[in-house]
């Protein structure tokens, strides 16, 4: 312990100081007559014997405390140290403005179009001391925050709490937030500022720069957005089998293998369409219009005289063939007759060609007994999951691939809202399942195997999934099936 007086003062460099005990690590044996120096912008505030003893304004004071010099030394002696410990609190009387508030957390959050949500939120606020005496014994003594740093994350613990209870009373969507910021930073300034004042402090501004969802909700925004929204199964399926068709074509799959078997199989369904339709909108003339040699529109696929009547859009003659008068059936070739007798059908493996389709549009796959589980996402937040069988036949033998999706549990109260739904259902039709020791609603339909393509599984895959979530969620509001 020195005899020299002490020159108690703190220079808040950075103007950004809220209280500073003087010394930092606790109190000392400040000397009788020290001087006390208070800045313009600055509250001060003595504690001798553990009690705030007065408070100073900007100005020089002289101290009067049991310590004097020499004196003090000589009485003190059986202890370790003084007995009579003082200190000094700066309290900072600025208005502290750009303070960052942010939830450390995600904030859970009910929406009506996401479900369940984590949102993350931030901002700034602005404060200011308007009791000292009442921040130190309250936020400083009681919660032991001796700097800056803690009394500003105590206080930002409290905007987050009271933003969170102010954003689920107000039950607002997450679509229509970003629109009423000032309304909530409004409400929850109201709450925070009560809070506040218990410490002796003035909310002086709140703001709300964002309430952002996660990462994949942001993704399901966008994808709601490039699709134009997944409430339109039509425009849903589309989107979907595009994915896969294009993931498909990426990993290629070559002509001999399942995945190549199946879309020619789908193709060649669909091109006798796509010939008639590009025949008639030429209005018979192939080939954009052009004439071939000898008069023939379409490069000659014609005879001269033009198409013949009674056929859409003409009757084609191939090279080396004889026309007879119009008629298809009196058609003969120079050649001989064409003999297809030596041609095998190809061999289509179902299960191969479903799953490499699920593969491609990035589905779940699970293996199990006669059958595979594929489990189809719904947008970004939720999924379905699709059982398909391949162990069923129609009435006539025929195979077919069965695809089921569980909806939720099966009520009476429901079924006939259910029967006269069927007759708007685009793919498959509601039914009821055994399901452990019970019965389960679903979705179902059901394809020829021989007529199974890439594309009918992926719509059929996308449309019984989508369907059977929408009914889950009218039912419970869950993502369980």
């Amino acid at each position: 312990m020195g005899l020299r007086l002490e020159v108690i003062q703190f220079h808040d460099e950075a103007n950004t100081s809220v209280v500073q005990r003087i010394p930092p690590e606790g109190t000392a044996d400040i000397k009788y007559g020290a001087q006390l120096i208070v800045a313009a912008t600055q509250e001060a505030v003595f504690f001798r014997d553990g009690k705030a003893m007065d408070t100073f304004g900007p100005g020089r004071y002289t101290l009067t405390t049991a310590n004097i010099p020499v004196i003090t030394r000589i009485l003190t002696i059986p202890w370790e140290k003084s007995p009579f410990q003082a200190c000094v609190y700066y309290v900072g009387k600025q208005t502290f403005i750009d303070q960052k508030w942010g939830t450390r957390q995600p904030i859970i959050f009910r929406d009506r179009d996401f479900g369940v949500v984590r949102l993350r939120s931030f901002g700034k606020y602005s404060f200011r001391v308007v009791d000292s005496a009442l921040l130190l014994n309250t936020l400083v003594g009681t919660q032991g925050k001796y700097t800056t740093e803690e009394v500003t994350s105590y206080q930002k613990d409290i905007i987050v709490s009271r933003l969170t209870d102010m954003m689920g009373t107000l039950n607002l969507n997450l679509l229509d937030m970003a629109a009423r910021y000032d309304e909530i930073a409004a409400g929850a300034r109201a709450k925070v500022a009560e809070e506040f004042s218990k410490f002796g402090l003035e909310l002086v501004d709140l703001f709300i720069n964002a309430i952002t969802p996660p990462d994949e909700v942001q993704k399901a925004i966008d994808t709601r957005s490039s699709m134009g929204v997944v409430g339109d199964l039509n425009a849903y399926m589309k989107y979907q089998a595009a994915n896969s068709m294009s993931k498909m074509a990426e990993q290629g799959g070559g002509a001999n293998g399942p995945m190549g078997m199946g879309l020619g199989a789908g193709f060649g369904m669909m091109l006798p369409g796509m010939i008639h339709g590009a025949m008639q909108a030429g209005g018979g003339q192939a080939g954009g219009g052009q004439v071939g040699p000898g008069g023939a529109p379409g490069g000659g696929n014609f005879p001269a005289g033009g198409p013949s009547p009674g056929m859409p859009g003409g009757t084609p003659v191939f090279p080396g063939a004889v026309s007879g008068p119009g008629n298809l059936q009196e058609t003969r070739t120079t050649a001989g007759p064409l003999d297809f007798g030596a041609l095998a059908p190809a061999t289509i493996n179902p299960v191969e060609m479903i799953r490499q389709v699920a593969t491609a549009a990035n589905y779940q796959i699970a293996d199990e007994p006669d059958q595979l589980l594929i489990t189809v996402p719904i947008g970004t937040l939720r999924k379905q999951k699709v059982a398909v069988r391949f162990d069923r036949q129609d009435e006539a033998g025929n195979k077919l691939v069965s695809f089921l999706s569980i909806c939720g549990p099966v009520s009476e109260k429901n079924a006939l809202t259910l029967l006269r739904f069927n007759t708007k259902m685009v793919y498959g039709a509601f039914a009821v399942v055994p399901q452990g020791t019970g019965e389960a609603l679903a979705i179902q339909a059901n394809l020829l195997e021989e007529l199974l393509n890439p594309l009918a599984i992926s719509q059929t895959l996308s449309a019984i999934a989508w369907q059977a979530d929408q009914v889950e969620e009218k039912l419970g509001g869950g993502d369980v099936n």
